[in-house]
């Protein structure tokens, strides 16, 4: 009997991981594709592992990929105490060489944006980064 509780007991959380992890990649797949132009970020953060942060940049964003052209702000990264906090995770190795590209940006004309998987009034998922319309890691790879 005790046998059973406690393989029910370690069953319960790993099917909720499940769940949830299947309705994000569901979400991540089956959303619409939003390019967004994105400025300012910090690559490196000890505690919440390695990852660029940035703010959208909605003035260079095209709000005609939303419906009723309307950029809905509020779908778009989540709300902190210092404002909203936009994540791309990026493996450690490739965290100060995308630091000094974003850095010179200016001097190279160059664009950063974030690809996300979007539906409407849900939280975007960001998908993918990009350098100058195509993805970061044919720099670096």
């Amino acid at each position: 009997m005790k046998a059973k509780i406690l393989a029910i007991c370690f069953a319960i959380p790993f099917f909720c991981l499940l769940i949830w992890t299947l309705s994000l990649a569901w979400h991540q797949h089956h959303g619409t594709e939003i390019k967004v132009s994105i400025a300012g970020y910090d690559p490196r953060d000890l505690l919440s592992g390695h990852y660029i942060q940035y703010e959208i940049d909605w003035d260079h964003t095209d709000c005609t990929q939303f419906p009723q052209t309307i950029c809905p702000f509020q779908d778009f990264c989540k709300e902190a105490r210092w404002g909203r906090q936009c994540r791309f995770y990026i493996p450690e190795k490739y965290a100060e060489q995308l630091d000094a590209l974003f850095r010179k940006r200016n001097n190279e004309d160059m664009k950063f944006e974030v690809v996300y998987s979007y539906h409407p009034n849900k939280q975007a998922i960001a998908k993918q980064l990009l350098i100058n319309g195509k993805d970061w890691r044919e720099r670096f790879l």
